[in-house]
């Protein structure tokens, strides 16, 4: 019984320093920020994306049950973008295209606080690569929308329903570490190895999982619109990408955590 005792005494001990680590780093401070920045971005960027490639048809994402207590903003968005398109002017779309480059460039700031760079890139200079940043994930995302809805098809016309949904799970998994991926290496300050970043991302990758799952379980029998009425699915929804972002500076502060551990290491030896 003792060793019972101990061995969960030792746990909580585990997960309170866990927590407490985490807390110091101020992980749910540059959450804050980057969420922010994301809600600035990510409806410019869907303007822009909208304008170069058309409708993009994502409805095979939206549709899935771990998008369902964002789909309805999701959606919301994606119609306004392509309502946007039509009446779009010179001055809007060139506005429209600096505010997209915000949460690449806070990104990068918050990478510089997370490994504690004293390399600070100029402000002009991490703009322009901001906006490459933009330009390359518009293309990559059309091209990620065009392989599922081909995927999509040839998956319903070769297997059944229920070994179709898996391997859409699959993918969306991959394409999960993908982004942690990506973004984790826009983040650090320095030239970072992929192998550096795969611990934090596979953490990412995970609790953005397990949270998807949470927040589908929660909107199905929270009834979040007795309480915030008809603004309930902009209200899960902000509270959805602030808790995916936070999970993401978790594994970034992983990441530089194990880092900082190695050069520790080699110093000694």
């Amino acid at each position: 019984m003792d060793i019972i005792v101990s061995r969960l005494t030792a746990i909580k001990d585990k997960i309170a320093a866990t927590v407490k680590f985490y807390s110091d780093k101020k992980f749910s401070t540059i959450a804050g920020t980057l969420v922010y920045f994301l809600l600035m971005s990510i409806a410019p960027f869907t303007l822009w994306l909208t304008l170069v490639f058309g409708n993009i048809d994502a409805e095979r994402f939206l549709s899935h049950e771990i998008f369902d207590s964002v789909s309805p903003v999701l959606r919301y968005m994606k119609q306004s973008a392509e309502s946007a398109v039509s009446g779009a002017g010179i001055i809007f779309l060139l506005t429209s295209l600096y505010s997209s480059t915000n949460f690449f460039y806070h990104l990068r700031r918050s990478g510089e606080i997370i490994y504690g760079s004293k390399r600070v890139k100029g402000g002009i200079k991490l703009r322009i690569v901001s906006l490459l940043m933009m330009i390359v994930t518009i293309v990559l995302v059309a091209l990620t929308a065009a392989i599922s809805v081909v995927g999509t098809k040839l998956l319903t016309l070769i297997l059944p329903e229920l070994l179709s949904n898996v391997i859409s799970l699959i993918f969306i998994t991959a394409l999960a570490f993908a982004v942690a991926l990506v973004l984790n290496l826009i983040a650090c300050p320095y030239k970072l190895k992929i192998s550096q970043s795969i611990t934090g991302s596979l953490l990412t990758t995970a609790l953005w999982l397990l949270f998807l799952v949470g927040f589908g379980v929660y909107a199905q029998y929270a009834n979040p619109e007795r309480l915030y009425g008809k603004i309930a699915s902009l209200i899960i929804f902000l509270l959805w990408c602030y808790v995916m972002m936070s999970c993401f500076v978790i594994g970034m502060i992983k990441n530089g955590s194990l880092i900082s551990e190695n050069i520790e290491i080699k110093s000694l030896l």
